[in-house]
């Protein structure tokens, strides 16, 4: 025993200067990650207390307004690969409980996947206004190019009927679509080029620790983050879901003749026609409480770690990776910024896990150094006074302000006990990032190496909430 005491003394003394450099760019690493955020919510705050309506004008807006505006034809695209487990549920819910006349649903669907096209058509035999695309290629092709198809299906029935469509809005097969979000669409597209509402993570048991991770995330950005950005940047970037676009925009944006309006080849399409929206200096609106009205989209996400990965992996792919490399850094100081704040998830995701092992190993040092004293002599790795020490303790100070955040902003959706919790998910989130990104990052090179095109990891949905009353409130 004695020996494997004298051996654990003699590994903390020879690794402890690599350590203090790896503490150091790791407390720096977070240093700068926390000041972005805290840029985010000062400005966030200041509005909110002192200036609330130029933070969210539309607030303070009249709900019986939405009825003075004549209903656009809408075309709502709902892509589903192996969704036969949840599309009819979904597409029962919408139709029986979306306030909004003029509109049809465009299903995508695969000639590979005949369930999902089967549960897909006995829905359409009992609402007409729902359509089933069927793809000429067998699935899964990327979620972009399912888009592309429902928008070619979308013109040939127009081809067919006469209508012609003003505004397209993107749901997925397992959303559960406000009553109110089609008129809100249809009231907000007249003065934006697009409007992304809110979405909400569906309240399940406080066991399933995962799924919370996503409500705790969407929680923060969708009611303080995002309002803020639409100020700063004028970049609001789609959440794929809750999602209205003038269809005639993005058809120029795109490229129609070539079927390709949403970039085929994007893991995460919706991102990157919002960013492309953008540049082309679109006007894009985030809808938080519209007219006081708790408008957004309700989901269930994933349960389990490895489905949060691969959801994640996906996403950090599209909006990191490949949109630094089909984008670059374009744009003004403000512009950038946002880029920045998006892209840093890849390193940042990494640090975050990294800032755990460092602070592990340093207690353990303590410890050893404590009730090892008699094999020698360890010396501090962070000692008061060092320029280490006073970015730690701004760090620790930081990190304290970024939980205060968390919890209001979870509180305000979920509860008291939901936000109290969001202190304790925090490291499980950081965990499902970091794996995320050390996957995305594997893949996105091994493609880069292969050529080979990446592919729709889609994330598999067997829950959908029972259909209840229909309700003015969040659905």
């Amino acid at each position: 025993m004695d020996f494997l005491l004298k051996e654990l003394f003699i590994f903390f003394q020879s690794t402890a200067d690599v350590v203090y450099y790896l503490a150091f760019g790791v407390a720096v690493a977070l240093l700068i990650s926390g000041l972005d955020e805290f840029i985010i919510d000062l400005y966030y705050w200041i509005l909110y207390l002192f200036r609330p309506k130029k933070l969210n004008p539309h607030r303070y807006e009249i709900p019986e307004n939405l009825d003075a505006v004549e209903q656009k034809p809408i075309a709502v695209f709902i892509p589903a690969w192996l969704e036969y487990e949840v599309i009819d549920k979904m597409l029962l819910r919408a139709c029986q409980t979306i306030e909004y006349k003029n509109y049809d649903i465009f299903v995508g669907t695969y000639p590979n996947d005949p369930q999902t096209l089967e549960k897909v058509r006995s829905v359409a035999a009992q609402y007409p206004q729902v359509h089933a695309v069927i793809g000429s290629r067998p699935g899964p092709s990327t979620k972009a190019e399912n888009l592309n198809t429902m928008h070619q299906g979308m013109i040939q029935w127009e081809n067919r009927t006469g209508i012609r469509y003003d505004i397209i809005v993107l749901h997925d097969s397992e959303d559960v679509i406000h009553p109110l979000s089609l008129k809100l669409h249809n009231y907000y597209i007249k003065d934006y080029d697009m409007v992304q509402l809110p979405v909400y993570p569906l309240e399940v048991s406080h066991r399933s620790f995962i799924h919370w991770t996503y409500a705790d995330e969407f929680a923060e950005n969708h009611t303080k983050d995002l309002l803020v950005r639409q100020h700063l940047t004028g970049f609001v970037p789609s959440a794929g879901v809750g999602t209205a676009y003038n269809r005639w925009l993005i058809e120029f944006a795109g490229t129609s003749f070539a079927r390709n309006i949403f970039r085929k080849a994007s893991l995460t399409e919706d991102y990157d026609m919002a960013l492309r929206l953008a540049l082309g200096r679109a006007r894009l609106s985030f809808l938080y409480m519209p007219m006081k009205l708790e408008v957004g989209t309700r989901a269930y996400f994933p349960m389990t770690f490895s489905s949060a990965v691969r959801q994640k992996t996906r996403w950090l792919i599209g909006i990191c990776l490949q949109s630094w490399k089909n984008i670059g850094w374009v744009g003004d100081l403000g512009f950038r910024f946002a880029l920045y704040h998006d892209r840093k998830a890849v390193v940042t995701n990494i640090i975050n896990v990294l800032a755990y092992f460092v602070l592990f190993y340093i207690l353990l040092y303590e410890l050893v150094e404590w009730g090892l004293s008699g094999y020698g002599t360890l010396r501090p790795i962070i000692t008061p006074g060092t320029v280490l020490y006073a970015i730690v303790v701004a760090d620790t100070v930081l990190m304290f302000w970024r939980l205060l955040n968390r919890f209001i902003t979870v509180r305000r959706i979920y509860g008291w006990f939901a936000g109290f919790l969001s202190i304790v998910r925090l490291p499980i989130g950081n965990f499902i990032n970091f794996a995320a990104s050390i996957m995305g990052i594997v893949q996105y090179l091994s493609s880069r190496v292969q050529k080979k095109a990446l592919t729709w990891d889609k994330t598999h949905h067997v829950h959908f909430p029972e259909l209840k009353v229909r309700e003015k409130g969040v659905a």
